[in-house]
């Protein structure tokens, strides 16, 4: 069997090394928002022959110095081109230095104001955070007849530090991703953040309902290595999940075209952040917390 709780602050240790990285990548390089949150412009463009590729996009319009232009291929023959936003005169040059890239017609042109996306982006932090704070209730209410040492609501917090470590580290990788390599948060990346919360709670509720199992067959044994066991007889489900996750993930990633490549990577970064925290964190932290209430009480019982 292994000790997954007796080597529990190595992996304290590494967990705090990971979410001060991040902590600090996102302090350093900051998030990349897309025009989703900052506003800007989008532009749908349908080609009559081949695609051209992102950088003779560029290439093209090179001479306009425009900010942030990311594109996106949309089914087989046309592509979204995303930029600051532009006036009448910019859109008109733009499209002429597109031709260069080959025959196509403008499907649709539409601005996003920064107002709209300031909006959005508040909203989209809200929503996160409801997110986290509701899994902490619903995990505080379902474990609410749990037998042993631990209550309820420490289970529903132990989640919530799970899950908020999964969410920052993956905003931290996607934070250095950005700056080096121009990786944009948007909204099917938030969208792939809330379906990471959703897994990582059901690795965690896995863990934590065999625990529970385990404490209702054996009241005897130490809190430890109950929590132990229940990681061990829990650990091929969590790895052969994650795994048949991840194969269709990176499918898409190496696949699918660009709208969906991002969505995919906070995927694969979330899943493999969630499956870690989930062996490796949420039953230990229940563990050194009930330590640590075992020695207030013992103190108390000296005074």
């Amino acid at each position: 069997m292994i000790q997954f709780i007796k080597y529990k602050n190595i992996f304290f240790a590494l967990t705090t090394i990971a979410l001060l990285a991040s902590v600090a990548a996102i302090a350093v390089y900051k998030l990349k928002p897309s025009i989703d949150f900052t506003g800007g412009s989008i532009l749908e463009l349908q080609y009559n022959g081949n695609l051209p590729t992102q950088q003779a996009v560029k290439d093209a319009i090179k001479d306009l110095n425009l900010k942030d232009v990311s594109m996106y291929t949309v089914g087989s023959n046309e592509i979204s081109l995303r930029t600051e936003n532009l006036t009448q005169n910019v859109h008109a040059k733009l499209l002429a230095d597109l031709n260069k890239t080959g025959d196509f017609q403008e499907k649709s042109f539409e601005a996003i104001g920064p107002t709209v996306g300031t909006e959005i982006k508040n909203r989209t932090i809200m929503l996160v955070v409801v997110s986290l704070l509701a899994m902490l209730v619903y995990i505080a209410i379902a474990f609410r007849n749990v037998p042993g040492p631990v209550s309820s609501w420490k289970y529903g917090i132990a989640s919530f530090i799970v899950l908020s470590h999964d969410v920052l580290v993956t905003l931290g990788v996607l934070a250095v991703l950005g700056y080096f390599w121009g990786v944009q948060i948007t909204i099917p990346v938030i969208t792939a953040l809330l379906t990471v919360i959703g897994y990582a709670i059901n690795n965690v509720i896995v863990v934590y309902d065999r625990l529970r199992e385990n404490l209702t067959r054996d009241r005897k044994a130490e809190f430890g290595e109950i929590a132990n066991r229940a990681v061990n007889q829990t650990l091929s489900r969590q790895i052969n999940t994650s795994v048949a996750t991840l194969l269709p993930v990176f499918a898409i990633y190496f696949l699918a075209g660009e709208t969906l490549k991002y969505f995919a990577l906070a995927l694969i970064l979330g899943v493999v952040a969630g499956t870690y925290s989930s062996i490796f964190l949420s039953s230990q932290i229940l563990v050194v917390w009930m330590g640590l209430d075992g020695k207030k009480q013992s103190q108390n019982k000296a005074k």
